[in-house]
């Protein structure tokens, strides 16, 4: 293996050719418009894949002709792969694969494939190991050389069109890799075999039980820790440049902070020291490394400040200068982090970022006949960022001079241009800032009017099933935080398309659909994400026909992808064709790992399916100790399924996490006007019901160590409370004290006077919101403490 690949990079020195480029698409076309060359992609649905139709390239999509050609003609195979949103993707075809004379050069030497890595992710995985194996990097577009049986034996990724200083021009490359195959063909081969076999232990083989670590908390432990080294205490994350947001680490650090919550000792009915306000000093560090990442997130370039929704990632270390692609599975991730991030600390911020992801959803990446594009692009017109970026002038147009000020010196621009005379917005004082960008919301709205004027980013309209599932998760977890319909409506709709649309008569699924169009069959992750988004739509809707239909997919996906002999899930189908390794993919990337999925939707559903969980997770134990970075999902669920085993019956432990994320609907009140005096006083009466089994502290609780019901009025608010009356309590006596509590249980109502500010106007159509703060307990156990939002409208 090595001497071919000194035989061919020795040939690379010797072989200097002049390439002209040929980068305009006019040169791609006739005089009367109509292309000169169209090749077999044109019959192709993935947007990235039609991209490269009309290239001079004889180009294939991966099928059978293509691979039986190869053979026939005993060619090498070139296989290119790429994604519509892959800046260097759309460099190589404006400047190699649309220059006649390198397509010549690739037609008559090599069988030529064009893949979508979105659609192809096993073809993906494999080449993409081969490359690091090969380079020691790797990156898109991936470019790989195989042998008629699919075999790689070289590779690279961007290949410019003419040699450069330490680069060699594709060119070159074309005629090293050709001159090693018709000059040492055997040795080729003997190489690519060889590679196969590094790929093979790489990726397929290296994960058995046999060896397998005890599971333990121990490998929860140490990835806290290292989570802990590598954490950036200045600007959150946890790496420099580039920066990526990670989802995976911070959904570990989250579930790991509330299991130490829960178990902190609280007698029942007194103020939980681990509430949220004050968390205990060891645990205080998890979500200080969430928070902190979560707001600098969302206070960088890397958040689109006008339009919601996050870019793919930034190229510096403080999440200001994105790589500006938006992909559907990154803002379906960070949309339930950050509701999960509200929900522990009920910080407005955060409800407000979720809020705009989803907005952004629903407007930019939505299909008209239910479910979810894959992507938009990071170029306009061949530069990056174009559609995003901002001059003062172009801002000074749009808005008057009074929120130009207030603008450009929230969003920094009064700091000047940067990225390329440009300005990524941003807020650089966000302590300062947050409570003006509602003032600011009439001047994003115009912005963003103004820059759909521009030329838009290609839209990649691709519907995932894996990265569908990822949505429709967060889009029900958002219903069963803040309660809005219209979330529970878009993730029902593109979980009942999905079931309608991709699922085939005989119970599988497909990969994707594009204008009417289902391709590929359906890999692990599409089983392991869409049954998360339907068990998501179960536990906010208490519906047993999404629970069903999980429980059905998951029957499925064993039948086709469970490891009988080591434990785990396989990438692709047991029937998979056309690859020279089954792989299983169980390390996250910018996705979470489809096993460490899948072991968390086991644990959700009954008993019966607790041993695949388990066999999943001994299998990849000492891998995920090895490099516990790879596994933080499956950390993630190793953390969910040891926690199973913390209270002696599951089940309880089952019904307390349920009970803790339904906690506001153990308590609901409405409140109502009895009274609007000429005076401007308001007598106003609070209703409020608890459920059967429950209480919560009376005001006073009868101990001063406990948390009274308490109501309150908003600092904001045109109406301050003058008199307020709480009902007695029932007095009961609970085994963990020998003094009598105050509760109220069942129904009760509080009267309450309110009277005008005369400084604060009352908005038209705006209710005021009174805060119910209280602790809800049963016999046994309490809950963390809550505040129940509860509008009143003035008539």
């Amino acid at each position: 293996m090595k001497n071919t690949m000194r035989n061919i990079l020795f040939s690379l020195i010797l072989i200097n050719i002049a390439w002209m480029v040929s980068a305009d698409e006019s040169a791609l076309k006739n005089p009367d418009g109509s292309w000169k060359w169209t090749n077999r992609l044109v019959h192709e649905t993935s947007p990235y894949l039609l991209l490269h139709a009309h290239n001079p390239v004889e180009w294939y999509p991966w099928n059978d002709e293509a691979l039986e050609r190869a053979k026939k003609e005993n060619k090498p195979i070139f296989l290119s792969v790429g994604y519509s949103t892959c800046y260097w993707c759309h460099v190589m075809e404006r400047e190699v694969f649309s220059n006649p004379e390198i397509a010549e050069q690739m037609n008559k030497n090599f069988i030529n494939i064009k893949i979508d890595r979105e659609e192809r992710p096993d073809l993906d995985e494999i080449y993409m190991t081969a490359t690091q194996i090969l380079m020691q990097r790797g990156g898109w577009p991936n470019s790989v050389f195989l042998t008629p049986d699919l075999k790689p034996f070289f590779a690279g990724t961007y290949f410019p069109p003419t040699d450069m200083p330490n680069r060699p021009g594709f060119p070159t490359i074309l005629t090293a890799v050709h001159e090693a195959w018709v000059s040492r063909e055997a040795e080729v081969i003997d190489s690519a075999n060889r590679i196969t076999q590094v790929i093979e232990g790489a990726i397929s083989t290296g994960f058995t039980a046999l060896t397998a670590k005890s599971l333990d908390r121990s490998l929860i432990s140490a990835a806290v820790a290292h989570l802990k080294n590598t954490y950036n205490n200045a600007y959150g994350g946890f790496s420099s440049a580039p920066k990526f947001p990670s989802p995976a680490n911070l959904e570990f650090l989250l579930r790991e902070y509330e299991r130490q919550l829960r178990l902190q000792p609280s007698p029942i009915g007194v103020a939980n020291p681990s509430n949220k306000t004050t968390p205990p000093t060891d645990n205080e560090s998890l979500i200080k490394m969430v928070t902190r990442t979560l707001d600098m997130m969302a206070y960088g370039g890397i958040y689109d400040q006008i339009g919601g929704g996050f870019h793919r990632y930034s190229v510096d270390a403080k999440w200001l200068v994105p790589h500006f692609e938006k992909m559907l599975y990154d803002n379906a991730q960070l949309a339930k982090i950050y509701l999960q991030a509200y929900q522990l600390t009920e910080k407005p911020q955060y409800r407000r970022i979720a809020e705009e992801i989803f907005s952004f959803i629903f407007r930019e990446m939505t299909a008209p006949e239910s479910g979810f594009y894959s992507a938009l692009d990071a170029e306009t017109d061949a530069e990056e960022g174009k559609y995003y970026v901002w001059t003062a002038d172009e801002i000074e147009k749009s808005l008057s001079a009074k929120d130009v000020k207030q603008f450009t010196a929230v969003y920094g621009v009064d700091k000047g241009p940067n990225f390329e005379g440009k300005n990524v917005l941003y807020i650089p004082n966000a302590a300062k800032s947050e409570a003006s960008l509602k003032s600011l919301r009439s001047a994003r709205e115009k912005l963003l009017a103004a820059r759909s004027e521009r030329e838009r980013p290609l839209l990649d309209t691709k519907i995932i099933v894996s990265w569908n599932g990822l949505m429709i998760d967060a889009l029900a977890y958002g219903y069963e935080v803040l309660g809005e319909e219209k979330y529970l409506s878009a993730a029902s709709k593109a979980a009942q398309f999905i079931l309608d649309n991709l699922r085939k008569p005989n119970g599988e699924l497909w990969h994707t659909y594009t204008d009417g169009v289902t391709k590929y069959d359906a890999y692990l992750d599409d089983y392991a994400f869409f049954v998360r988004g339907l068990l998501g739509l179960s536990n906010a809707t208490g519906e047993e026909h999404w629970l069903r239909s999980a429980t059905t997919l998951t029957d499925k996906m064993i039948q086709l992808f469970w490891d009988n002999k080591n434990g785990g899930f396989y990438f692709t189908k047991v029937d998979a064709k056309q690859l020279i390794v089954r792989t299983k993919k169980p390390y996250d990337s910018a996705i979470p790992s489809g096993n460490a999925v899948v072991v968390n939707n086991l644990l959700m559903l009954d008993a019966s399916y607790r041993n695949f969980a388990k066999k999943t997770l001994l299998s990849f134990a000492q891998a995920t100790e090895q490099s516990p970075s790879s596994f933080m999902h499956m950390l993630y669920a190793l953390n969910g399924y040891l926690s199973l085993g913390e209270n002696r019956d599951v089940s309880t432990q089952r019904n307390k996490q349920k009970l803790e994320s339904l906690t506001q609907s153990l308590v609901t009140a409405t409140a109502k006007i009895k009274t609007l005096t000429k005076d401007e006083k308001i007598d106003v009466e609070v209703e409020v019901k608890i459920a059967a089994g429950w209480h919560i502290n009376a005001n006073p609780a009868g101990q001063d160590n406990l948390i009274p019901t308490t109501i309150t009025v908003a600092k904001d608010a045109p109406v301050e409370i003058s008199e307020v009356k709480y009902p007695k309590g029932k007095s009961v006596k609970f085994e963990f004290s020998t003094e009598f509590l105050n509760v109220y249980e069942g129904t009760f109502t509080i009267p309450l006077k309110l009277k005008r500010k005369s400084n604060v106007p009352v908005k038209k159509n705006t209710p005021i919101i009174l805060k119910l703060d209280f602790q809800s307990c049963n016999d046994t156990e309490c809950l963390l403490p809550k505040t129940l939002d509860i509008p009143l409208k003035l008539k």
